[in-house]
């Protein structure tokens, strides 16, 4: 995979290639200071995309600050959604821990706007940890959430009841405490996901892990959630 930097100030591009576990990743700068002409920005941007072309490159980190998007450029996003969703369960249970409630003692809500696997695979996961579910999903969160109690016991909790954690799998619905959005575009509201042992550069670590989960180099066993900012 690649990485592209894109520096609004003077200087020449270069570029570096190191790897993280088995996965390359080439890093192409890219100088171009404000007051410099579009054609002149847009030979510098196209040096580097072909540099990353010729090497193999499909998926890129694409800067926010560079005048083009990676799609322009002929490349693939990251996607971060597929990490986040499959270690939904841990992120609700670090965020439990994070308001101050035991999981005997918190309530979970589960957003989204239709039954997806990824819900419900986090649902099943938290049932036999926490106190209640609360399942807001449009025409079939009841039923789900009566599927739930009859497989595990788990209490069918009302609107009413509110939740200390929302795990949010669209930016629709309601949401109760401590939120996560585990959504492409969304965030995690202080927390962060990790791989000890594996030393990522922490301003691209959630990029490179989503990388790494969807090539099934990573598993949810080697991985922690963490404070961001933090270690």
């Amino acid at each position: 995979m690649g990485r592209l930097i894109w520096r609004e100030e003077k200087g020449r591009g270069s570029q570096e290639l190191a790897y993280y576990d088995a996965l390359p990743l080439l890093t192409v700068w890219v100088c171009a200071p404000p007051n410099m002409g579009e054609w002149r920005k847009v030979r510098r941007l196209k040096k580097a995309v072909r540099a990353l072309a010729q090497a193999g490159v499909r998926q890129v980190i694409w800067p926010d600050n560079c005048p083009w998007s990676a799609r322009e450029a002929g490349f693939a996003p990251i996607w971060l959604e597929g990490l986040y969703q499959g270690m939904a369960d841990g992120l609700a249970m670090a965020a439990l821990e994070r308001v101050g409630r035991t999981p005997e003692q918190g309530r979970v809500a589960l957003v989204g706007p239709r039954l997806t696997v990824a819900l419900q695979r986090t649902a099943q996961r938290l049932c036999p940890r926490v106190k209640g579910l609360l399942i807001q999903v449009p025409g079939q969160g009841e039923d789900y959430a009566r599927w739930l109690h009859g497989q595990f016991g788990l209490p069918v909790c009302p609107m009413a009841a509110g939740a200390d954690v929302t795990v949010a799998f669209a930016p629709q619905g309601p949401r109760w405490g401590q939120c996560l959005e585990v959504y492409q575009g969304g965030g995690l509201d202080g927390l962060r996901l990790a791989c000890p042992g594996l030393e990522l550069p922490q301003d691209v670590e959630q990029q490179l892990l989503a990388v790494l989960w969807e090539r099934g180099m990573v598993t949810r066993d080697q991985l922690v959630v963490a404070e961001d900012g933090g270690p």
